[in-house]
């Protein structure tokens, strides 16, 4: 994997990934995507990556596009939005996601659940 690929999917699980402390609710990377091309944006290079998250809460996910400069920094403000793609299946997300570039994450199960946790 590229060190721009890993860079990106590290921020991206440092902003959106955590268990409450009880363990009864997790938020997680489900899939993230990322285009062939480069856009300019600002006078700066950007890539936008493609997230979609899964809770454990919850048989639906969320989904929206994420900027991240070349440096990668990622877009502050990505979360004040509502989500590009909204509460739908996890099948239709897979679509909405490849459509945008090459999926670079697949994370289906949730990574806090501890073996025998029956909490999803």
């Amino acid at each position: 994997m590229a060190t721009l690929e890993q860079k990106i999917i590290d921020e991206l699980k440092l902003a959106l990934e955590y268990q409450e402390p009880t363990g009864d609710y997790a938020q997680w990377l489900m899939s993230i995507s990322l285009p062939s091309v480069i856009e300019r944006k600002n006078d700066q290079l950007v890539i936008t990556a493609r997230v979609v998250v899964k809770t454990s809460d919850s048989d639906y996910v969320d989904g929206m596009d994420i900027a991240f400069s070349l440096e990668p920094i990622i877009d502050p403000n990505y979360y004040q939005n509502d989500p590009d793609y909204h509460g739908g299946s996890i099948e239709d997300s897979q679509p909405w996601l490849k459509k945008h570039g090459k999926v670079i994450l697949e994370q289906m199960d949730n990574p806090f659940k501890i073996a025998g946790d029956q909490h999803e």
